[in-house]
């Protein structure tokens, strides 16, 4: 799933700590320690399973299920909710709010999501088009005469449409899940809360877009160290989407499109 989002910095204020290293386990978790052999992760002593920059990808073997992301963070989350007894789904979205918290670059709650989803049950292949609707004030006279633009900018808020993210993560967890949001929320709102180590990518991440971060201020406060890149394995943390996550946790997807969420969403837009 490929989203943009606003929700970093609408809900954006945190402070950066010093560095601190990764776990040196696969996926954070010792192999040992899984106890759950329909679901357990097998790899070489201290791979991070990236293959960022030269790294090997670690081999993963599994008898009842398996979870591939872009972050060994969002995998362990996944693991932990089929642990749980959750199907694919509820570890799906689990894994996937787990990237809305790390890799803001690629994905976020207020961003778009799509999705195929194999039933067994009744043998059939199911699409989900959870992409939001373009602002009603996106015209062509608001873009060339408010603007100055011949076309929609590539970035910044004028580039983003009404988020279509949780309602989606909603209508999967109602179609075809076991869990709710409390369940699968809950590793990506401990991780926004307790912080996440910065791994090569995500560092890489940051430099490559350090300039544009400085032109947001909520932005820069949550990934940025007094306007500069923390050290490669800082701990970030951001306890405004930490709160966010927690409050469509409690209430569900109404959370985030009408109260505190939806307020702070608009503001920023009109800011």
């Amino acid at each position: 799933m490929i989203k943009k989002t606003l929700l970093a910095a609408a809900f954006a204020a945190a402070t950066s700590n010093p560095a601190q290293a990764q776990s040196d386990n696969a996926f954070g978790i010792p192999t040992e320690q899984v106890t759950n052999p329909a679901a357990s992760v097998v790899a070489a002593p201290g791979s991070r399973g990236q293959g960022w920059l030269g790294q090997g990808r670690s081999e993963v073997l599994a008898r009842h299920g398996i979870v591939a992301t872009s972050d060994p963070l969002a995998a362990q989350a996944g693991l932990e909710i089929l642990q749980q007894g959750g199907n694919a789904i509820d570890a799906a979205v689990a894994a996937s709010a787990v990237l809305d918290v790390t890799s803001q670059n690629d994905t976020g709650l207020a961003g778009d999501l799509f999705a195929l989803v194999w039933s067994a049950a009744d043998q059939k292949l199911y699409a989900l088009n959870s992409a939001g609707f373009a602002p009603a004030g996106w015209t062509p006279e608001f873009f060339k005469e408010e603007l100055g633009l011949d076309r929609i900018p590539g970035r910044g808020v004028n580039a983003a449409t009404v988020p279509g993210a949780i309602s989606g993560y909603d209508a999967l967890l109602e179609r075809f899940g076991t869990m709710g949001f409390e369940e699968t929320f809950e590793r990506a709102a401990r991780l926004a809360e307790e912080g996440w180590g910065q791994s090569e990518r995500r560092h890489s991440d940051l430099t490559s877009q350090q300039e544009k971060l400085l032109q947001d201020p909520d932005s820069a406060a949550v990934f940025l160290n007094e306007g500069e890149v923390p050290p490669l394995y800082s701990i970030i943390r951001n306890p405004g989407l930490a709160d966010a996550l927690r409050l469509i946790q409690e209430q569900g997807r109404e959370a985030f499109y009408s109260g505190a969420i939806a307020d702070a969403l608009v503001a920023k837009v009109q800011s």
